[in-house]
């Protein structure tokens, strides 16, 4: 789509550029690329490295070319799920200046009646505080599976302010675990959580009094900030979603 078309559309500069960055994927089942390659490259499980019952990882087994294709596979899944909601969420109940609705239900194969079953009211309320003028990235976060701190990068000044005490609050938290638990606790007891991982951690409410701890001995100064934000998320309008979103779309019969 070009810029001219998306003025037209009176699209707003954030959403399109998080349509933009979700549809932005690359299929590579490179075993050799980094594990934190992120969006940008392979995508691969955070456990997918931790050793094998063996002592092996993925990479270093026969059959791991397999559980890596598999893994892209999920990870295109879950983002084209997440991408179909946020298009059709904001053209059916955001948009002042809406696409054609039949239009948009014809490229998705289904019915114009059956576009409310492609998200609820969690991404309805999730693209609204994306508009916000200080919009808080874990309302905008909740109802996706595959949208990261990453892709919130660049979309607007406010958005990359809280991009960046979000990577401090992060690295409190990793040094704390540290501190408490030992460099390599992370493998030892088996975590599939790095405080540090946007994608094994999206939310920071999920680290709950842990980040309270960890800001009060580390950084003190994001304490209060974090707390707002908690209070924030807890007071959102919409805390359970009232339809039932289709993940994967059903082949005809």
């Amino acid at each position: 789509m070009t810029e001219k078309a998306i003025g037209d559309l009176d699209l707003p500069p954030v959403v399109s550029g998080l349509i933009t960055k979700l549809a932005t994927v690359s299929t590579s089942v490179d075993p050799s690329r980094s594990r934190h390659t992120g969006s940008r490259g392979a995508w691969i499980p955070i456990d997918s490295f931790a050793p094998f019952a063996e002592g092996q990882s993925v990479t270093e087994r026969s059959d791991g070319f397999l559980y890596l294709a598999t893994g892209v596979s999920t990870e295109l899944a879950d983002r084209a799920a997440d991408l179909r909601a946020l298009i059709t969420a904001y053209a059916q109940r955001v948009a002042t200046r809406r696409p054609e609705l039949a239009e948009l239900a014809r490229w998705q194969r289904v019915s114009p009646s059956a576009l409310r079953h492609r998200y609820n009211d969690l991404h309805v309320q999730a693209i609204r505080e994306l508009m916000a003028e200080d919009p808080l990235i874990d309302i905008v976060i909740e109802p996706f599976t595959t949208v990261l701190d990453e892709h919130f990068e660049g979309l607007s000044p406010a958005l990359d302010e809280q991009l960046e005490l979000r990577r401090r609050m992060r690295r409190a938290c990793a040094d704390e675990f540290v501190a408490l638990y030992g460099e390599s606790a992370h493998t030892q007891m088996g975590f599939a959580a790095v405080p540090t991982n946007p994608r094994s951690t999206r939310m920071l409410v999920d680290f709950g009094t842990f980040m309270t701890v960890a800001l009060k001995r580390r950084d003190p100064d994001l304490l209060p900030i974090y707390a707002e934000w908690v209070t924030r998320f807890e007071k959102r309008k919409v805390k359970e979603h009232s339809s039932t979103s289709t993940r994967i779309r059903k082949p005809a019969t």
